[in-house]
């Protein structure tokens, strides 16, 4: 008698992908509140076991407790760079760290960030701060063995009433690196470097960049940060010796001079022609020149401009970095 039971196929088993593990590293020195949104912020994106922090000689109460919390729950963070040089030449100290964790980690990418820089990603409908909308975009780019570039930045506007608001600077340009490669950080990690490669490839990220702070405060810190660039750390008072300094070739904290020849209402309307947007989380609200405001709507511009449906950063990028100089409208 034959035997009419039916014996199923084998059930092919695929092992689930892991997410992208980043390795976020940072130097900073008495930031306070800026370094309690950045751990919430990148904690919660990557893990607090993935920060590596590089204190420059904090001496302030608030980031102290910071530093030992973030220690306590995972984060590495390294206290022995506090001088002035260090801080100057932290593009080194993170191109050594990528080293030794190319000898002795599991990681996918190594993002040098600064403490007033929040990552956020470009969608088909907006922006995202969202943990699944970042890692889907680092997943994306796991195939690429090439150093990766953050074209746009979004600059808080300067002033009382702005909060929430920012503006393009399409000129500060941010990167990152894959793992397992050899790697070299510049210090304002605009544009690291691999060995083996002079490729590099446009990302959908962008910062949220709370650069911006109370003029007299922007005043002190670009001193401060200036003071070991001059002759005499009296030099930081003195406008022709500042105007001096700027001339020279290459001139190092040449945006830190430019803050410090700046009046108050130079900085407070620093942003006045620029296109301005409100970001929290949800849909962006865009002002526009005359101070109009519009709900960003992707499907408008879209509709609208039918050559921006290639580009790779999405329509709302497209707007913020070509649309609006080239005087495009949203809908």
């Amino acid at each position: 008698m034959t035997d009419q039971r039916q014996t199923s196929s084998p059930t092919k088993i695929t092992a689930p992908t892991r997410p992208p593990i980043v390795k976020v590293m940072m130097m900073q020195k008495d930031e306070g509140p800026r370094l309690a949104r950045w751990l919430t912020h990148y904690a919660c994106l990557f893990g607090m076991e993935n920060l590596l922090i590089f204190d420059n000689g904090s001496e302030e109460v608030t980031t102290l407790a910071l530093l030992d919390e973030a220690e306590r729950y995972g984060a590495h963070v390294r206290r022995d760079l506090d001088t002035a040089f260090d801080f100057q030449n932290k593009g080194g100290h993170f191109t050594n760290v990528i080293r030794s964790l190319n000898q002795d980690a599991e990681y996918d990418f190594a993002l040098p960030v600064d403490c007033d820089e929040l990552l956020c990603v470009f969608t088909e409908t907006g922006l995202s701060l969202g943990k699944a909308d970042i890692l889907a975009e680092f997943a994306r780019l796991k195939p690429w063995g090439c150093p990766f570039r953050i074209e746009l930045s979004l600059f808080n506007l300067p002033g009382d009433g702005h909060e929430g608001w920012y503006a393009p600077n399409r000129h500060f340009h941010k990167g990152f690196v894959p793992a397992y490669h050899d790697a070299t950080i510049d210090n304002g990690h605009h544009a690291p470097a691999l060995a083996n490669t002079t490729d590099v490839k446009m990302t959908r990220f962008v910062y949220l960049h709370s650069h911006n702070r109370p003029y007299q405060e922007m005043i002190d810190l670009s001193r401060a940060k200036l003071m070991p660039e001059m002759e005499s750390p009296d030099d930081v008072f003195d406008r022709q010796k500042i105007l001096a300094h700027l001339s020279r070739p290459h001139c190092p904290g040449s945006h830190l001079c430019h803050m410090l020849l700046r009046s108050h209402d130079e900085y407070e309307t620093l942003y006045r022609d620029e296109v301005h947007i409100y970001f929290r989380e949800g849909l962006p609200l865009i002002r526009s020149r005359s101070g109009r405001l519009h709900v960003w709507n992707s499907h408008a511009y879209l509709a609208r401009h039918p050559d921006v449906a290639g580009y790779e950063s999405g329509p709302l990028a497209h707007y913020l970095m070509y649309g609006f100089p080239e005087g495009r409208s949203l809908h």
